[in-house]
């Protein structure tokens, strides 16, 4: 089920060129454009109504790749890994698949449990 919402969505391509912030908590990436990763997310939503993603704690999902969140060192941490993230970009990818993972809130504790891949363009 998760691999047929996954596919229904074709590939893409974005790009990672400016560090937001959740907070002081959470360092991220966001990427542009952002709407087929809120596509993806509602497909997989619809799957499976039971799973909100974070739980149903968010009201609206902000795609986003995080950077760092709530190291050791605190909101300094998050400010040097920025200053060494910003040169880097922009970040190009094409987004062919999304990855099923599994985790509790310790630390290394996630691990993908399949990579599910996206649809592909249809020939014109």
């Amino acid at each position: 089920m998760a691999a047929a919402a996954v596919a229904s969505v074709r590939a893409f391509g974005c790009e990672f060129a400016r560090v937001c912030w959740f907070g002081e908590d959470v360092a991220w990436l966001a990427p542009e454009p952002a709407g087929p990763f809120l596509v993806l997310t509602s497909v997989v939503r619809a799957a499976f109504p039971q799973f909100p993603p974070f739980g149903g704690v968010y009201a609206d999902v902000v795609p986003h790749l995080t950077v760092g969140n709530r190291p050791g060192g605190g909101s300094a941490a998050l400010r040097a890994a920025e200053a060494e993230v910003v040169p880097a970009l922009p970040g190009r990818t094409q987004v062919r698949h999304a990855w099923l993972m599994t985790g509790t809130q310790a630390p290394a504790s996630w691990r993908v449990a399949a990579e599910l891949p996206l649809g592909h363009d249809r020939p014109r």
